[in-house]
């Protein structure tokens, strides 16, 4: 008997996708990546799958029609963006005195 939003057969509890999953789903209720997989898998009660298929049906609709701010990720704290790396200097070149090769000086 399938669940709401089962796709798959559901895996044997030893398998390994099925523990990374469900552990990650425990830990981070709001993983669109593990929400989709227990409920493709009917890893969930029907209880929660019903539940879930609401949230998972309603933010795949909004990604659709475009509208964004909906996904359950988005209520978190915003990341900042990552600061641009530092640029690299460039070596000055100094000549000796004599006129010979160029000797690079290393600035630090």
């Amino acid at each position: 008997m399938s669940k709401p939003g089962q796709k798959y057969p559901t895996p044997t509890p030893g398998f390994g996708d099925r523990v990374f999953y469900e552990s990650l789903l425990k830990q981070r209720t709001d993983s669109e990546m593990a929400q989709d997989w227990c409920l493709n898998h009917g890893i969930l009660s029907r209880k929660k799958s019903e539940k879930l298929l609401i949230i998972v049906t309603e933010r795949k609709r909004k990604q659709r029609t475009g509208v964004s701010g909906g996904s359950s990720s988005s209520k978190s704290t915003p990341r900042p963006s990552s600061p641009t790396p530092p640029k690299k200097k460039k070596a000055k070149v100094k000549k000796d005195p004599a006129g010979a090769s160029p000797v690079k000086s290393a600035n630090i």
